[in-house]
């Protein structure tokens, strides 16, 4: 996104490998859709600013802010992802990304952490993973709707969707493990996801996710250093494919 130096509100994300594309951080593409998602709603501009945490930009360090997403809108500093989402519900309140149901929180509760403990090698093999998709694919089979909450997106799908991508690309590439492909419905739902212009926009590449991940010290083993380097001067790619059936999915 462009930078304009009249703009008034100021969003900072994780950086990428090269200190510009948007880096791998499932919370801060939570912030940029939210932000994204109201500033169509209600038009406004805002700035973009990905920011590497070891270089600071000097605004960013002269604000003492010290994590990202991080947001300034005047003289309010809000740097906690929670509270970024709900200063811009109560700056510009419409319900249009309520979802009020229990049973989608359920549904997406466990996913993430599973992921994490397959592929922190916390967990052996991928069983609690593909428990919870299975879950997930018959909470999503039970909705007939495109999204968690409905045929919009919603805070629910803001949250979970990045995290979603994660487990998709860093599974497939890092553990050879893919969402299965009878979990038709897990499959619709990203299908779209990569149909939304505003989850595509603001999605990290497939190696800025292998990035975040691979010499995450949980790991236990890392990426020699030529082929981290070569991830780093690769054209970025995306996994927005998905199997053939996933389009022809019947929501009613």
């Amino acid at each position: 996104m462009e930078v304009n130096d009249d703009d008034h509100l100021t969003l900072y994300v994780k950086a990428g490998s090269d200190g510009e594309r948007l880096g791998a951080c499932p919370f801060c593409q939570r912030a940029f859709m939210v932000v994204t998602i109201k500033s169509v709603q209600h038009p406004f501009h805002f700035r973009l600013v990905s920011v590497n945490l070891a270089r600071p930009p000097t605004e960013f360090h002269r604000r003492g802010l010290r994590r990202v997403p991080a947001l300034i809108d005047g003289d309010t500093i809000v740097d906690n992802i929670e509270d970024i989402v709900t200063y811009m519900e109560d700056k510009l309140p419409d319900g249009l990304l309520e979802c009020n149901d229990p049973a989608a929180d359920v549904a997406i509760k466990d996913v993430f952490s599973r992921f994490c403990f397959y592929i922190k090698q916390v967990s052996k093999d991928s069983t609690q993973l593909d428990s919870q998709l299975q879950l997930l694919d018959t909470f999503l089979a039970s909705k007939k709707s495109m999204f968690l909450c409905g045929d919009r997106l919603s805070h629910l799908d803001c949250e979970f969707l990045p995290k979603l991508q994660h487990i998709r690309v860093a599974s497939a590439n890092l553990k050879n493990y893919h969402i299965p492909v009878h979990l038709k419905h897990v499959w619709a739902y990203l299908f779209a996801a990569y149909n939304q212009e505003v989850f595509v926009d603001t999605c990290p590449s497939d190696q800025e996710i292998l990035l975040h991940w691979i010499d995450r010290p949980q790991r236990g083993s890392h990426m020699a250093y030529n082929q981290h380097k070569r991830l780093i001067q690769e054209t970025p790619r995306y996994s927005f494919d998905v199997p053939a059936f996933a389009s022809l999915v019947t929501i009613e």
